[in-house]
């Protein structure tokens, strides 16, 4: 069974262990291996141990590399090894560990290593304390979602949803033709169905989620004509108790006619806290002063202003059924898939009653795939889309090229931003869209096809789909003059990645568009054919993988860091400008005395 917890009136939050749901699938595909076991506290170890050997989840070194002999604060722990030569012991596996690549760290050192450290991290009082509550809070979600059951004492079990999710992922890993469209739908798919009152949530409040948010925007586009609702909307959405959306939807334009966007933080605060009041009606006023003053430890002006209003729009992003605009201000309806929304309205807005002990019938309902949602993995893009995809680099290309660098290093990089539209691009496909940014703006000769999947804006929900069916499986498409120049960019520094997985397919890429234009009728002017490799750095072995490559089939690829390609790229005049080695792209070689 689900544990159970307090059962009381909160606002709408979500699980924040893992903030972003495309990061589930790695973690999912290491649970697969163990389905139909019985979860013991051993197998939650052995589970944890390889989700950390193959670095989808990575501990600092105050908790793995910090021998902890004892320790009785939040819960009783005490280490497996009592030795005096036990603080070496972790400290040394904890540096292997560190600097080994992902998957090749022995599984018994990093037993030893969960043994003997701990995190000082409890979820409540029925689950034991450390590593294993730290294994309970990354599937938490994943289970509020209908994809798995892991309950403690009984069978691990996988739903049909839970499997699509995982269904280009094995022991950790993206499989070759990796297309994220599996996972995309299979969230889809959960989110639609996804209440708040289900049986791993403590909430009194009926609301499917998802559906309500669909719905409102849907009322406030039609009655009103708005472009969606502001970012700040949501608040009232998270602190809304029911499925009324048209109610939710007036409160909302009644706001704005009173205040229009000019409202500070602290009033949106005070009038969702009233909507939070259960003592007082959903009338348009600011909560009293006693009830903020009771209440705002429990529910916190930044959780309700910032935090869970960032996780709800990066959770509707994931759908791809929501667009952003006004320069990310406001979040409205994707116009190319509003077929899948009416279908959501009239199939889940409905709230369903689950007993808070039987998950079994939470993970059927969950669990059941629904055909309508899912997205094909080859997406045909239309003339609309496209068209906003160009509409989007034209725009984004009037950026300075301060801004436009800098932002391109920050998702090289894995930092943040606090662009309102770029952090709610996932980190892979803002790097494609930047990249995609920097060519566009420094080619003006050139025509730039990104291939990422894009809203009805030109904003990326995703990257590219990759090589199936006929298509190159470019990342980006660059033509000019007699060129087909294709750019790959990943966000990925590991060796075995660059070297193994991406230069192989940039090959296999490069080949395929030129047997594709000798083929096309349309492009028998092309006759030059090369890739740019760009990454955060490049590694070593990259120089001497990129040899090989042009001396087996001809190809040559380009290697560039993203700082490198930015700043360069601010003289080019033409594509043929990136065919360089850079001296950290040329390969090693013996030394000769």
């Amino acid at each position: 069974m689900a544990r159970l917890q307090q059962t009381r009136r909160k606002p709408i939050s979500f699980d924040t262990t893992i903030r972003n749901p495309e990061r589930l699938p790695p973690f999912l595909s290491i649970l697969k291996a163990y389905e139909g076991k019985v979860l013991t506290y051993d197998l939650a170890l052995e589970i944890e141990a390889w989700i950390i050997i193959q670095k989808i989840y990575i501990p600092t070194e105050s908790t793995l590399g910090n021998y902890r002999k004892e320790y009785s604060n939040k819960f009783i722990f005490k280490a497996e090894d009592q030795t005096d030569n036990a603080e070496r012991t972790v400290s040394d596996y904890f540096e292997e560990w560190k600097n080994s690549e992902a998957g090749q760290f022995p599984l018994e050192k990093m037993l030893y290593l969960l043994k003997n450290t701990t995190q000082e991290f409890r979820q409540d009082s029925s689950m034991p304390g450390g590593w294993i509550s730290r294994f309970y809070t990354q599937f938490v979600f994943a289970n509020e979602l209908g994809f798995i059951h892991t309950e403690f004492n009984e069978d691990i079990k996988f739903s049909q949803n839970g499997n699509l999710m995982i269904h280009d992922f094995k022991f950790g890993l993206a499989v070759q033709d990796y297309s994220d469209s599996y996972e995309t739908s299979a969230f889809l798919i959960a989110f639609s169905k996804y209440q708040i009152n289900n049986p791993y949530r403590s909430n009194t409040i009926n609301v499917n989620f998802f559906p309500l948010v669909l719905a409102v925007i849907k009322y406030l586009d039609e009655k009103y004509d708005r472009p969606g609702i502001h970012r700040e909307d949501i608040t009232f959405i998270i602190a809304w108790g029911n499925n009324d959306y048209i109610a939710l939807a007036e409160y909302i334009h009644e706001f704005r006619e009173k205040f229009g966007y000019r409202a500070s933080e602290e009033t949106i605060y005070e009038y969702a806290m009233n909507l939070i009041d259960e003592s007082t009606p959903n009338t348009l006023k600011p909560a009293s002063f006693s009830f903020i003053e009771a209440k705002k430890k429990d529910y916190k002006f930044k959780k309700l202003t910032v935090e869970t209003r960032d996780e709800v729009v990066r959770k509707l992003r994931m759908t791809r059924l929501i667009s952003l605009r006004g320069a990310g201000r406001f979040i409205d309806i994707d116009s190319t898939n509003k077929d899948k929304i009416d279908y959501i309205l009239q199939s889940y807005l409905e709230n369903k009653s689950f007993s808070l002990t039987d998950s079994k019938a939470y993970l059927d309902y969950m669990g059941h795939i629904d055909k309508f949602l899912e997205y094909p993995p080859e997406i045909l893009e239309t003339n609309e889309t496209l068209n906003a995809k160009q509409i989007a680099l034209q725009e984004w290309s009037k950026n300075s090229w301060e801004f436009i660098n800098r932002e391109l290093n920050k998702a090289a990089k894995g930092s943040s931003t606090n662009d309102l539209i770029l952090k709610e691009i996932k980190a892979p496909a803002r790097f494609e869209f930047l990249v995609s940014i920097v060519l566009h703006k420094a080619l003006s000769r050139a025509v730039v096809n990104p291939n990422y999947i894009s809203d009805d804006q030109g904003i990326p929900y995703s990257t590219a789909g990759g090589q199936k069916k006929g298509a190159i499986g470019a990342d980006i498409d660059i033509y000019e003059d007699s060129m087909h120049v294709l750019a790959e960019p990943t966000i990925s520094p590991a060796r075995a990645f660059q070297v193994e997985h991406e230069l192989p397919s940039i090959q296999e890429h490069v080949l395929s568009a030129n047997e594709q234009d000798f083929n096309d009728l349309n492009k028998e002017h092309i006759n030059e054919w090369f890739a740019m490799f760009i990454a955060p750095n490049i590694v070593p072995a990259v120089g001497n993988r990129i040899d090989i490559v042009k001396r087996e089939s001809g190809v040559e690829i380009f290697a560039w860091t993203a700082t490198d390609f930015g700043e360069f790229s601010r003289s080019v005049k033409s594509i043929r400008d990136y065919k360089l080695v850079r001296p950290y792209a040329i390969g090693r070689t013996l030394k000769k005395r």
